[in-house]
């Protein structure tokens, strides 16, 4: 049995058709919390989980680490709204839909969501994308300051609940070094997938185990994922 979980953001969608309103979400709860105009220049958080994301913002817009965690659970529920109120308009990258198809139908292969996304927005995009219920397995970073440790929760709970024989197992396919750090860290298989704002070079050097330019169900993609080319599932 193997775990394959997704990264949303850059992995599943287009960094293109998510980027604005990602900045939307995050830029104006916090602006409205710190009583400034946050600027978009420097934006970079690829592979960091949102509650994470929502407290550096909130310690450069000049609150002290005490304020900023007193007001991020009001800051990322209306993040939350924001992001639910907007015409967002998610894409899938090459080659998704055809392999989550693919995988769908292998009895030795459950398919899961690994995000730094909050709950609320990573099940509308999902839900957008038209691709919610190829996933058996969710983990979304509500109360998680770090991507390790939400990794590493991912990684316990579906060897439990599969009877894994170990974390590698579990193979984790993401588009930023975060994601492949985070995987090796707890002992999981790392795939890279080079759609978003790294190389497969950049991947590779962060440790994956291979790394691709896109999902589109190559045979070699499909033997990383532990798909026995060829073979009827």
């Amino acid at each position: 049995m193997h775990v394959i979980l997704f990264d949303i953001d850059g992995t599943l969608t287009t960094k293109e058709s998510t980027e604005n309103q990602e900045l939307e979400r995050f830029l104006r709860p916090v602006s409205e919390a710190a009583g400034k105009i946050l600027s978009k220049e420097h934006w970079r958080y690829d592979g960091m989980v949102d509650p994470e994301i929502y407290r550096r913002l909130l310690i450069e817009s000049g609150m002290s680490p005490d304020s900023a965690m007193s007001s991020l659970p009001q800051v990322i529920s209306r993040g939350e709204e924001a992001y639910l109120r907007m015409r967002a308009q998610p894409v899938l990258n090459d080659g998704v839909r055809e392999l989550l198809q693919t995988l769908s139908i292998h009895p030795n292969h459950r398919l899961g969501v690994l995000t730094g996304n909050l709950s609320a927005v990573a099940e509308e995009k999902l839900r957008l994308t038209a691709v919610r219920g190829y996933f058996a397995e969710t983990f979304f970073s509500n109360g998680y300051f770090s991507r390790a440790d939400l990794v590493r929760d991912a990684v316990r709970a579906c060897a439990k609940k599969y009877a894994l024989r170990s974390n590698d197992d579990v193979i984790i396919v993401g588009d930023t070094p975060r994601d492949i750090e985070a995987a090796n860290a707890n002992q999981a298989k790392a795939i890279g997938v080079a759609s978003g704002h790294y190389s497969v070079s950049d991947l590779v050097q962060a440790g994956a185990a291979a790394a691709f330019r896109n999902l589109i169900p190559s045979n070699g993609l499909l033997k990383a994922l532990n798909v026995e080319v060829g073979k009827d599932p």
